[in-house]
Protein backbone atom coordinates (compact mmCIF):
# COMPACT_ATOMS: atom_id res chain seq x y z
CA UNK A 1 0.00 0.00 0.00
CA UNK A 2 1.44 3.46 -0.96
CA UNK A 3 1.62 6.30 1.06
CA UNK A 4 -1.90 7.87 -0.61
CA UNK A 5 -3.17 4.74 -0.30
CA UNK A 6 -2.62 4.80 3.88
CA UNK A 7 -3.67 8.20 4.05
CA UNK A 8 -6.79 8.51 1.82
CA UNK A 9 -8.10 4.57 1.91
CA UNK A 10 -11.36 5.83 3.90
CA UNK A 11 -12.23 8.00 0.83
CA UNK A 12 -11.88 5.54 -1.73
CA UNK A 13 -15.97 4.31 -1.63
CA UNK A 14 -16.37 7.67 -2.78
CA UNK A 15 -15.07 10.31 -5.17
CA UNK A 16 -13.30 12.86 -4.08
CA UNK A 17 -13.79 16.23 -5.10
CA UNK A 18 -10.99 18.32 -6.67
CA UNK A 19 -9.95 20.16 -3.16
CA UNK A 20 -8.83 16.92 -1.58
CA UNK A 21 -7.65 15.84 -4.55
CA UNK A 22 -5.71 18.34 -4.41
CA UNK A 23 -4.21 17.55 -0.98
CA UNK A 24 -3.35 13.72 -1.69
CA UNK A 25 -1.61 15.30 -5.03
CA UNK A 26 0.65 17.45 -2.80
CA UNK A 27 1.20 14.59 -0.07
CA UNK A 28 2.46 12.21 -2.97
CA UNK A 29 4.76 15.18 -4.39
CA UNK A 30 5.94 15.69 -0.80
CA UNK A 31 6.95 12.47 -0.37
CA UNK A 32 8.62 12.21 -3.69
CA UNK A 33 10.73 15.59 -3.21
CA UNK A 34 11.60 15.41 0.85
CA UNK A 35 12.78 18.87 1.84
CA UNK A 36 10.25 20.60 -0.50
CA UNK A 37 7.24 22.90 0.73
CA UNK A 38 5.04 21.61 -2.03
CA UNK A 39 1.64 24.49 -2.05
CA UNK A 40 -1.60 24.45 -3.27
CA UNK A 41 -3.20 27.03 -5.00
CA UNK A 42 -7.17 26.77 -5.83
CA UNK A 43 -8.79 28.20 -8.27
CA UNK A 44 -12.76 28.32 -9.63
CA UNK A 45 -12.17 24.70 -11.58
CA UNK A 46 -10.47 21.94 -11.76
CA UNK A 47 -8.57 22.80 -14.29
CA UNK A 48 -7.11 26.13 -12.54
CA UNK A 49 -5.91 24.51 -10.00
CA UNK A 50 -2.63 23.94 -9.45
CA UNK A 51 0.49 22.77 -7.16
CA UNK A 52 3.78 24.09 -6.85
CA UNK A 53 7.22 23.39 -5.05
CA UNK A 54 10.74 24.61 -5.08
CA UNK A 55 13.39 22.15 -5.59
CA UNK A 56 16.62 22.38 -3.23
CA UNK A 57 18.63 23.32 -6.18
CA UNK A 58 16.15 26.46 -6.18
CA UNK A 59 14.03 24.97 -9.19
CA UNK A 60 10.57 26.39 -9.53
CA UNK A 61 7.67 23.72 -10.40
CA UNK A 62 4.40 24.32 -11.14
CA UNK A 63 1.76 21.78 -12.29
CA UNK A 64 -2.18 22.43 -13.34
CA UNK A 65 -4.07 19.56 -11.51
CA UNK A 66 -7.08 19.59 -14.45
CA UNK A 67 -5.89 16.40 -16.79
CA UNK A 68 -5.00 14.36 -13.61
CA UNK A 69 -8.51 14.97 -11.79
CA UNK A 70 -10.13 14.27 -15.13
CA UNK A 71 -8.31 11.26 -14.94
CA UNK A 72 -8.79 10.30 -11.59
CA UNK A 73 -12.93 10.56 -12.03
CA UNK A 74 -12.86 8.31 -14.90
CA UNK A 75 -10.67 5.31 -12.96
CA UNK A 76 -10.74 6.33 -9.03
CA UNK A 77 -9.20 3.18 -8.73
CA UNK A 78 -6.17 4.48 -10.57
CA UNK A 79 -5.24 7.20 -8.57
CA UNK A 80 -1.58 5.56 -7.64
CA UNK A 81 -0.80 5.28 -11.25
CA UNK A 82 -2.56 8.71 -12.64
CA UNK A 83 -0.52 10.80 -9.35
CA UNK A 84 2.73 8.67 -10.37
CA UNK A 85 2.50 9.35 -13.76
CA UNK A 86 1.38 13.06 -13.61
CA UNK A 87 4.48 13.64 -11.10
CA UNK A 88 6.46 12.09 -13.91
CA UNK A 89 5.91 14.32 -16.36
CA UNK A 90 6.34 17.56 -13.51
CA UNK A 91 7.42 20.79 -15.16
CA UNK A 92 10.85 21.52 -14.17
CA UNK A 93 11.59 24.85 -15.22
CA UNK A 94 10.18 28.38 -15.07
CA UNK A 95 7.33 29.60 -16.54
CA UNK A 96 7.42 29.87 -20.23
CA UNK A 97 8.30 32.82 -22.15
CA UNK A 98 5.75 35.60 -23.20
CA UNK A 99 5.90 35.05 -26.39
CA UNK A 100 5.74 31.01 -26.23
CA UNK A 101 2.43 31.85 -24.03
CA UNK A 102 0.55 33.79 -26.65
CA UNK A 103 1.31 30.77 -29.08
CA UNK A 104 -0.67 28.51 -26.42
CA UNK A 105 -3.44 30.60 -26.18
CA UNK A 106 -7.17 29.35 -27.70
CA UNK A 107 -10.78 30.22 -27.86
CA UNK A 108 -12.79 27.73 -25.79
CA UNK A 109 -16.80 27.64 -26.12
CA UNK A 110 -18.08 27.93 -22.35
CA UNK A 111 -21.86 27.80 -21.31
CA UNK A 112 -23.19 31.10 -19.39
CA UNK A 113 -24.15 29.29 -17.10
CA UNK A 114 -20.44 27.75 -16.64
CA UNK A 115 -19.41 31.50 -15.72
CA UNK A 116 -22.32 32.49 -13.13
CA UNK A 117 -21.68 28.91 -11.28
CA UNK A 118 -17.43 29.72 -11.52
CA UNK A 119 -17.99 33.41 -9.86
CA UNK A 120 -20.15 31.84 -7.24
CA UNK A 121 -17.06 29.50 -6.32
CA UNK A 122 -14.86 32.54 -6.49
CA UNK A 123 -17.61 33.85 -3.63
CA UNK A 124 -17.54 30.74 -1.95
CA UNK A 125 -13.98 30.61 -1.67
CA UNK A 126 -13.62 33.55 0.01
CA UNK A 127 -11.46 35.28 -3.52
CA UNK A 128 -12.30 38.89 -3.36
CA UNK A 129 -10.70 39.39 -7.49
CA UNK A 130 -13.56 38.12 -9.24
CA UNK A 131 -11.87 39.07 -12.37
CA UNK A 132 -10.45 35.47 -13.35
CA UNK A 133 -11.55 35.10 -16.72
CA UNK A 134 -11.81 37.11 -20.39
CA UNK A 135 -15.01 35.93 -22.24
CA UNK A 136 -16.82 37.28 -25.43
CA UNK A 137 -20.69 36.66 -25.47
CA UNK A 138 -21.58 34.36 -28.44
CA UNK A 139 -25.33 33.43 -27.77
CA UNK A 140 -27.99 33.95 -24.74
CA UNK A 141 -26.75 30.59 -23.46
CA UNK A 142 -22.85 30.56 -24.98
CA UNK A 143 -19.80 32.48 -24.52
CA UNK A 144 -16.22 31.89 -25.25
CA UNK A 145 -13.23 31.85 -22.81
CA UNK A 146 -9.57 32.65 -23.70
CA UNK A 147 -7.27 29.56 -21.93
CA UNK A 148 -3.82 28.93 -22.22
CA UNK A 149 -3.19 25.48 -23.83
CA UNK A 150 -0.25 24.19 -21.41
CA UNK A 151 0.98 20.59 -21.42
CA UNK A 152 -0.95 19.00 -18.20
CA UNK A 153 -4.32 21.38 -18.10
CA UNK A 154 -6.08 24.52 -19.66
CA UNK A 155 -5.57 27.80 -17.51
CA UNK A 156 -7.70 30.55 -18.63
CA UNK A 157 -6.47 33.86 -19.27
CA UNK A 158 -7.59 36.35 -16.63
CA UNK A 159 -7.40 39.99 -17.31
CA UNK A 160 -4.63 40.87 -14.71
CA UNK A 161 -2.15 38.44 -16.69
CA UNK A 162 -2.38 40.19 -20.09
CA UNK A 163 0.19 43.23 -19.65
CA UNK A 164 2.56 40.05 -18.69
CA UNK A 165 1.90 38.34 -21.98
CA UNK A 166 2.16 41.77 -24.10
CA UNK A 167 -1.94 41.57 -25.25
CA UNK A 168 -4.33 43.77 -25.09
CA UNK A 169 -8.21 42.54 -24.81
CA UNK A 170 -9.09 43.39 -28.23
CA UNK A 171 -6.22 41.31 -29.46
CA UNK A 172 -7.18 38.14 -27.87
CA UNK A 173 -9.67 36.58 -30.29
CA UNK A 174 -7.64 37.50 -33.75
CA UNK A 175 -4.34 35.42 -31.56
CA UNK A 176 -6.69 32.98 -30.07
CA UNK A 177 -7.99 32.03 -33.69
CA UNK A 178 -4.74 32.69 -35.42
CA UNK A 179 -3.29 30.06 -32.58
CA UNK A 180 -6.55 27.65 -33.77
CA UNK A 181 -5.84 28.31 -37.38
CA UNK A 182 -2.87 26.34 -36.99
CA UNK A 183 -4.32 22.88 -36.56
CA UNK A 184 -6.23 23.15 -39.28
CA UNK A 185 -4.59 20.58 -40.70
CA UNK A 186 -4.88 17.97 -38.29
CA UNK A 187 -9.03 18.30 -38.40
CA UNK A 188 -10.92 15.56 -39.45
CA UNK A 189 -14.34 15.10 -41.22
CA UNK A 190 -16.13 11.58 -40.63
CA UNK A 191 -19.80 10.88 -41.65
CA UNK A 192 -21.31 10.89 -45.33
CA UNK A 193 -25.20 11.64 -46.65
CA UNK A 194 -24.97 15.19 -45.55
CA UNK A 195 -24.47 14.13 -42.10
CA UNK A 196 -20.81 15.25 -40.71
CA UNK A 197 -18.90 15.33 -37.52
CA UNK A 198 -15.82 17.68 -37.32
CA UNK A 199 -13.37 16.35 -35.31
CA UNK A 200 -10.15 18.13 -33.64
CA UNK A 201 -8.49 16.95 -30.58
CA UNK A 202 -11.30 16.47 -27.85
CA UNK A 203 -10.81 19.73 -25.94
CA UNK A 204 -11.29 22.53 -28.73
CA UNK A 205 -13.99 20.60 -31.52
CA UNK A 206 -16.82 22.97 -30.88
CA UNK A 207 -14.19 26.16 -31.39
CA UNK A 208 -13.85 25.25 -34.71
CA UNK A 209 -17.41 26.81 -35.68
CA UNK A 210 -14.95 30.08 -35.47
CA UNK A 211 -13.44 28.97 -38.62
CA UNK A 212 -15.94 27.25 -40.40
CA UNK A 213 -15.56 29.24 -43.84
CA UNK A 214 -12.13 27.43 -43.84
CA UNK A 215 -13.41 23.76 -43.39
CA UNK A 216 -16.39 24.21 -45.38
CA UNK A 217 -15.68 22.87 -48.62
CA UNK A 218 -15.26 19.25 -46.86
CA UNK A 219 -18.74 18.64 -46.07
CA UNK A 220 -21.20 17.60 -49.04
CA UNK A 221 -24.64 19.42 -47.55
CA UNK A 222 -27.45 20.63 -49.11
CA UNK A 223 -28.12 24.33 -48.52
CA UNK A 224 -25.92 26.60 -45.87
CA UNK A 225 -24.23 25.48 -42.89
CA UNK A 226 -26.18 23.97 -40.14
CA UNK A 227 -24.68 23.28 -37.06
CA UNK A 228 -24.95 21.59 -33.62
CA UNK A 229 -22.53 22.37 -30.38
CA UNK A 230 -23.80 20.11 -28.13
CA UNK A 231 -20.50 19.61 -26.30
CA UNK A 232 -16.74 20.85 -26.20
CA UNK A 233 -15.78 17.86 -28.08
CA UNK A 234 -18.40 18.03 -30.68
CA UNK A 235 -18.95 19.85 -33.87
CA UNK A 236 -21.69 18.24 -35.89
CA UNK A 237 -22.60 20.06 -39.60
CA UNK A 238 -25.51 19.07 -41.65
CA UNK A 239 -27.14 21.21 -44.42
CA UNK A 240 -30.29 24.31 -43.81
CA UNK A 241 -32.55 22.34 -46.78
CA UNK A 242 -32.10 18.60 -45.58
CA UNK A 243 -35.00 18.49 -43.00
CA UNK A 244 -34.18 14.96 -42.20
CA UNK A 245 -31.09 15.26 -41.56
CA UNK A 246 -31.70 18.77 -39.50
CA UNK A 247 -34.64 16.89 -37.31
CA UNK A 248 -31.69 13.87 -36.26
CA UNK A 249 -29.30 16.84 -35.91
CA UNK A 250 -31.41 17.96 -33.56
CA UNK A 251 -32.45 15.14 -31.73
CA UNK A 252 -28.43 14.23 -31.31
CA UNK A 253 -27.12 17.45 -30.31
CA UNK A 254 -30.04 16.68 -27.29
CA UNK A 255 -28.60 13.25 -26.26
CA UNK A 256 -24.92 14.44 -26.59
CA UNK A 257 -25.64 17.51 -24.47
CA UNK A 258 -27.63 15.67 -21.23
CA UNK A 259 -25.13 13.11 -21.50
CA UNK A 260 -22.10 14.95 -21.68
CA UNK A 261 -19.62 16.26 -18.98
CA UNK A 262 -18.98 19.33 -21.08
CA UNK A 263 -22.03 20.14 -22.46
CA UNK A 264 -22.72 23.33 -24.08
CA UNK A 265 -26.03 23.22 -25.84
CA UNK A 266 -29.10 21.35 -27.82
CA UNK A 267 -29.73 24.12 -30.08
CA UNK A 268 -28.76 24.86 -33.47
CA UNK A 269 -26.85 27.22 -35.35
CA UNK A 270 -25.82 28.77 -38.34
CA UNK A 271 -22.36 31.36 -38.61
CA UNK A 272 -23.99 34.16 -40.39
CA UNK A 273 -22.05 37.57 -40.67
CA UNK A 274 -19.39 36.46 -38.04
CA UNK A 275 -22.01 35.59 -35.32
CA UNK A 276 -23.64 32.77 -33.85
CA UNK A 277 -27.25 32.80 -35.59
CA UNK A 278 -29.43 30.16 -33.40
CA UNK A 279 -31.18 28.24 -36.59
CA UNK A 280 -34.99 27.66 -36.70
CA UNK A 281 -36.42 25.01 -38.89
Amino acid sequence: MTIFSRIFAARQARPMDVAAFAKAYASAAQARFPGTEVQIEQAATAAGVKVHWVMPDGMQVNQFLGNAYAAYQRAPADIDAIIGAHLDAAPTGQEADPATRRGNILPLVKTTMWLSTSLKQLDAAGIENKEAFITEPLTDELLVAFVEDKADAMSYVAPGELQALGLTREALMPLALDNLRRQLPALTVEGQNGRYGVRADGNYDASFIFLAQEWRERVDIDGEPVVALPARDELLVCGSQDSDSVRALRDMAARIMAQSAYGLSAQLFIWKDGKLVVFND
